[in-house]
């Protein structure tokens, strides 16, 4: 079975606390409560200023393209909290980035490392990639603890235009390879 395949049977998975879904229109809510807060994006992509706008982004970044990309959602609440999903896929390398995010209201209870664990675990034992990566701001200290959390190990630090500023920053590289978790 091809990687696309077993992204389409693996689009709805259930872990202890979460569903890990598609996005559907019926989040906006749950998103915009997301992407009006700027301590919620200050590591991802820009605040949105109007509900348009963080409608667009749903609809453009998380829902145009559903494979590989999870709605993190609590169970007990069904509310989205959240995001996790692959990037810069390189199926010839075996290789993909991991981004995620979690509302702030429910930073430190350990919900996106259960994502990251159960995408990490699937990504070598379903999809067949080798390597994952986790790319963070230096000073994005709760993500790179989510990474080590979850296994990944810091392999290098870099200097990088920031994609919305295109200030220059420091970024850190965690990877996990197969066989390591």
């Amino acid at each position: 079975m091809d990687i696309w395949t077993n992204l389409g049977k693996f689009s709805r998975l259930e872990t202890q606390r979460l569903w890990l879904r598609p996005f559907n229109f019926e989040d906006s809510n749950d998103f915009y409560a997301i992407t009006h807060n700027p301590d919620n994006l200050a590591f991802i992509f820009p605040t949105q200023a109007s509900r348009s706008e963080s409608d667009y982004l749903l609809v453009h970044y998380f829902m145009k393209e559903p494979l590989g990309t999870w709605a993190i959602e609590d169970k007990t609440s069904q509310h989205m909290l959240g995001a996790i999903r692959f990037e810069n896929l390189n199926l010839s390398k075996g290789y993909a980035e991991l981004g995620y995010f979690i509302n702030q209201e429910y930073w430190g209870q350990g919900l996106a490392t259960e994502s990251l664990k159960t995408l990490s675990f699937l990504a070598f034992q379903e999809f067949g990639l080798k390597t994952l990566s986790i790319i963070t701001h230096k000073e994005n200290i709760a993500s790179q603890r989510v990474a080590q959390k979850a296994g990944f190990k810091l392999v290098r630090q870099f200097r990088g235009s920031d994609r919305y500023s295109h200030k220059m920053r420091d970024y850190l590289e965690f990877h996990l390879k197969a066989g390591d978790q």
